[in-house]
């Protein structure tokens, strides 16, 4: 019996700002809001949110003070107070726009490739799954069919190991634990996790999980 594998987008799932690139007008936006949000905030922990030297952090805010958008108040040689301008607080709305609009585009971008993925598996007849891992990739495939429910494909219940997140519920699908899968009608298991995908699918295996009902999200 055959185990199927699909081609999906190449795109980590990360909860920080890791995954995008950081340009010049992403590090003004961030600078800005975190300016914004703490004004007692360092230039230390500005590099270190943003991922950038902190003798860059001093520059720009140069540059921002400068063109208006900050003001400093010095207490001391090491500490400084930061105040957003009108102008600095309006350009930071105008960055954000743009910033959800590019974030925006990359998930219509992602979206496009999940659906493909998606119709993939209809084909093959699959019409009534489990999802395994209670993450952050078994919460985009239930929300791109919460938005997109024209699939006929549905998503019975998201099955994890970790006994704190069972009994609870992702995107109002319940999370069981392995031992519950007979108690669901599916035709099979999408493994929805990227950094566990080996070990769930060897796991799947060694429980006698017929190998032809295993879809796999990532090779």
């Amino acid at each position: 019996m055959k185990l199927f594998k699909f081609r999906t987008m190449d795109v980590m799932i990360l909860s920080d700002n890791s995954f995008f690139k950081p340009t010049a007008l992403y590090k003004e936006f961030m600078i800005l809001d975190l300016i914004e949000k703490d004004a007692h905030i360092t230039q230390r922990e500005i590099a270190q949110s943003i991922g950038i030297a902190v003798s860059l952090v001093n520059n720009y805010l140069d540059v921002y003070e400068k063109k208006g958008f900050i003001k400093r108040k010095y207490k001391s040689t090491k500490s400084v107070e930061y105040f957003m301008t009108k102008s600095g607080l309006e350009r930071r709305k105008l960055l954000n726009i743009w910033y959800l609009n590019a974030s925006y585009n990359v998930y219509l971008s992602a979206k496009d490739n999940i659906i493909m993925f998606l119709d993939q598996i209809i084909e093959k007849g699959f019409k009534r799954i489990l999802l395994y891992g209670a993450g952050e990739v078994a919460e985009i495939l239930l929300q791109v069919l919460n938005d997109y429910d024209k699939l006929p494909l549905k998503i019975l219940a998201v099955i994890d190991d970790d006994t704190s997140k069972q009994d609870k519920k992702i995107v109002s699908k319940l999370i069981i634990n392995l031992n519950q899968i007979s108690d669901y009608n599916h035709d099979g298991i999408l493994i929805a996790s990227y950094k566990h995908h080996i070990s769930i699918r060897n796991h799947l295996e060694s429980i006698k999980y017929p190998k032809d009902k295993i879809i796999e999200f990532f090779q």
